[in-house]
């Protein structure tokens, strides 16, 4: 173990009457006051960065609490749609989404050089404290050399924000051996033991995984709310309805954790269990009483959405449609360097007119239906349904007597890019090299892309496949996606690519993509139409990307389990 250390506190931000009363204070660094909030915040962090040692700053992780700054950002955006809703128009562009927190984290690496891992903690009443924890742990397990913690909140009786960042190093300079390879930390491994869903095609992975190989396509007509305003009403919506004056997310996320804990052999949640919540954001008192609202903002009195899990170790997480991603790496390091000894990952896209109005502002919505990787797409079909992924580290699965469904044997997190809404290819090229490296691989089995069905994004997707794959002499990988079949699931995207994921390691068998006529070229990767039996599969790349730069993938490996009957349950 390596014992950390914290270095100076460097404190700056957009209300200089809140700076000056800090400039006495010998503890702390104090910046001038910035012109804007983007700008304040790239000072800050190039000030702490500057305090590492030159060969950790360009890459070391950063870890953001920003409940405050996510509060006002969706409340000034949610009150934008309920004045549209009001004038029965749609929004302009101007009045799109304020930029999320982790967009802050986006201007860092563009205006610096640092390309690092970042990511944001909007918990409620708890997010310093999880970022704090977070970094000592890491860095006294040797999982990291160094870590950046940073806090943007608003400041007391001034209109304006506050930022400090602080690094946490090893005190003596010195990183505690890693051994075990590239797996983890003293020969640990993370693995998968359950897994849970609901999408349109109802409970459960196996009705999930069924509909997907018989390339069945949940459309409906949406009916959860108002559709004249918007671009399209086709989605793939569940018949989950909730009780009354309870929303649909928490019956949505009961169906998904229920199943997760069944299959992990769990009856409930064990003691140390650390809970990863995407696709919400904290209370928000300003538009409390805003239609549906409490189908993406948690109670004043959050618990965990029922989970029994104490509030330090809830966490809310915000990565646009990469939440999930950046999810399962937090749970991953916190296991790692004993935090927690479970870990449990949600995620939940209840239809509702706020993300529909930022997708429909955005053009992001097809007008007909999604065609990944189809010459013919023509953008996004949103989906409803929630998923739950239970971790633990292969000891504690094998002390449980439980056999993993798969081992995340490696996986990458970055916030960069230029632009809102644009996959940079780049980028998502260097996420998945990265987890390539960690798996200790150099190629895979099988890849469940991200491809929402926009024309750019799924280009682009392919374009960071070919990259890697003529690096390493990929020869027709296949590559797929679920979101013709059950929709894009926004925050919650990535559950049903892992339920697919899993499901291929266990039955050897390759899902197709529903809805796909006329696949894109590429030439390292062939896009699956239909599915096909592969016998052998070991490995499976999930891409999980989203707007604002944030940009992920990640490794599922496991033993080949032998070719099973298409017509067998699941």
């Amino acid at each position: 173990m390596t014992h950390p250390k914290a270095g100076a506190v460097i404190v700056g931000g957009t209300a200089p009457r809140s700076l000056d009363g800090l400039r006495s204070r010998r503890d702390l660094s104090v910046l001038a006051a910035g012109d804007s909030l983007s700008a304040a915040f790239v000072d800050v962090l190039s000030a702490a960065l500057d305090r590492l040692p030159a060969a950790l700053r360009g890459g070391v992780p950063v870890v953001m609490a920003a409940t405050d700054y996510c509060v006002s950002a969706t409340s000034q955006y949610v009150g934008r749609c309920v004045e549209a809703e009001a004038g029965g128009r749609r929004l302009r562009p101007s009045e799109a989404m304020t930029p999320e927190p982790a967009q802050l984290i986006q201007e860092l690496a563009e205006a610096s050089g640092w390309n690092g891992t970042g990511h944001v903690l909007i918990s409620p009443r708890a997010a310093t404290l999880q970022a704090v924890r977070w970094a000592w742990g890491a860095v006294s397990a040797g999982l990291h050399e160094a870590m950046v913690v940073c806090e943007v909140v608003r400041a007391a009786h001034e209109d304006g924000y506050r930022v400090a960042a602080v690094p946490v190093t090893a005190a003596d300079g010195a990183r505690a051996p890693r051994t075990g390879g590239p797996g983890g930390s003293g020969g640990s491994s993370v693995v998968v033991s359950g897994t849970g869903l609901v999408t349109a095609f109802g409970d459960g992975g196996t009705a999930f995984w069924q509909g997907l190989l018989d390339g069945r396509r949940e459309l409906s007509e949406l009916t959860r709310f108002d559709t004249s305003r918007f671009r399209s009403r086709t989605v793939c919506q569940t018949r989950v309805e909730a009780s009354p004056g309870r929303p649909a997310r928490r019956a949505l996320l009961e169906r998904a954790r229920a199943e997760a804990l069944r299959e992990a052999g769990l009856d409930e949640l064990p003691g140390r269990t650390l809970l990863v919540s995407a696709g919400m954001v904290p209370h928000l008192p300003r538009v409390g009483d805003a239609p549906r609202i409490d189908e993406i903002a948690v109670e004043p009195d959050w618990d965990g959405d029922g989970s029994g899990v104490a509030p330090p170790d809830a966490v809310l997480m915000a990565h646009a449609c990469a939440s999930g991603a950046f999810g399962l790496a937090m749970a991953r390091e916190w296991l790692l360097c004993g935090l927690a000894d479970t870990a449990v990952v949600t995620g939940v896209s209840s239809l509702n007119p706020y993300d529909y109005a930022c997708l429909d502002v955005l053009r992001a919505t097809s007008t007909t239906v999604a065609r990944p990787f189809d010459e013919d797409r023509s953008g996004v079909t949103v989906g409803e349904g929630a998923g739950v992924i239970v971790l633990e580290t292969a000891e504690r699965a094998a002390a449980r007597g439980r056999t993993p469904l798969a081992t995340l044997s490696g996986i990458s997190c970055r916030v960069a890019g230029q632009g809102t809404s644009r996959l940079d290819a780049h980028i998502g090229a260097a996420c998945i090299r990265d987890a390539l490296a960690m798996a200790g691989l150099t190629t895979v089995d099988y890849v469940h892309g991200h491809a929402p069905g926009t024309r750019q994004g799924d280009e682009a997707e392919l374009l960071a496949l070919d990259q890697v794959g003529a690096e390493h002499d990929w020869r027709g990988v296949p590559v797929s996606s679920y979101k013709g079949a059950a929709g894009h699931l926004l925050h919650a995207s990535v559950f049903p690519g892992v339920v697919a994921a899993v499901r291929a390691l266990r039955h050897q068998v390759l899902p197709g993509t529903p809805g796909l006529r006329k696949p894109l070229d590429a030439r390292h990767v062939r896009v699956l139409r239909d599915p096909e039996p592969c016998d052998g599969i070991r490995s499976v790349l999930v891409n999980n990307f989203g707007f604002g730069g944030n940009n992920a993938a990640f490794l599922l490996t496991g033993g080949a389990a032998g070719l099973r009957e298409w017509s067998t349950d699941g």
